[in-house]
């Protein structure tokens, strides 16, 4: 048991301390879906393709709340 914990606090550790670690914002997340869906309907792509440009909302949106850091259209 205690060779496990210990392979497990290495690996733990290893990830924090290689600066790979970001925290998932909501809050950049709902900025960015905000700002696309502006630029979306703008340009009439909102209404023309829906889905499609929901499913790029969510893409670029999620990558951006995980730290990603995109130069989305829309953004501000």
């Amino acid at each position: 048991m205690k060779k496990i914990q210990m392979i497990g606090i290495i690996v733990l550790s290893s990830f924090i301390l290689s600066g790979n670690s970001y925290a998932y914002d909501s809050t950049r997340y709902y900025k960015c879906y905000g700002e696309m869906t502006n630029a979306h309907k703008a340009r009439g792509f909102h209404k023309s393709h829906r889905m499609m440009s929901i499913q790029i909302k969510e893409t670029i949106c999620t990558a951006y709340a995980n730290g990603e850091n995109i130069n989305y259209e829309g953004k501000v």
